[in-house]
């Protein structure tokens, strides 16, 4: 079974009457550069997915949140709130296994990274 959704699955499930329920992005630190990771609540599945490569073989991350965003706000359709949280943080505890997601940033960021680490 897949652990995520891929952009062709939900542009076609949106076009058989499919709609997305709620999204929301989680930053992190990578390498030294922020990448955000979107998830997903479609109709036509029960929870929050992350967005997934083309065969589901990783997480689809995004260094570019204006890219990103206009994937969900154009490409399906979403108008409601996008909101957007730093890995670890103790807000995602309301999306369930999302808490589970990472770590809080701890010491010094990467210097490409502009998540207000501590």
């Amino acid at each position: 079974m897949a652990t995520g959704l891929q952009e062709g699955e939900i542009k076609q499930a949106i076009a058989d009457g499919g709609h997305i329920r709620n999204a929301l992005v989680v930053s992190k630190c990578v390498r030294g550069h922020t990448e955000h990771l979107a998830y997903i609540r479609p109709s036509w599945r029960r929870d929050f997915l992350p967005l997934r490569t083309w065969q589901d073989k990783a997480e689809r991350t995004y260094r570019d949140l204006d890219r990103l965003l206009l994937l969900i706000r154009s490409d399906f359709g979403y108008r409601g709130v996008v909101p957007v949280y730093i890995v670890g943080d103790p807000e995602l505890a309301r999306y369930g296994r999302l808490v589970h997601e990472g770590q809080p940033q701890s010491g010094p960021c990467p210097p490409n990274c502009h998540l207000g680490c501590c």
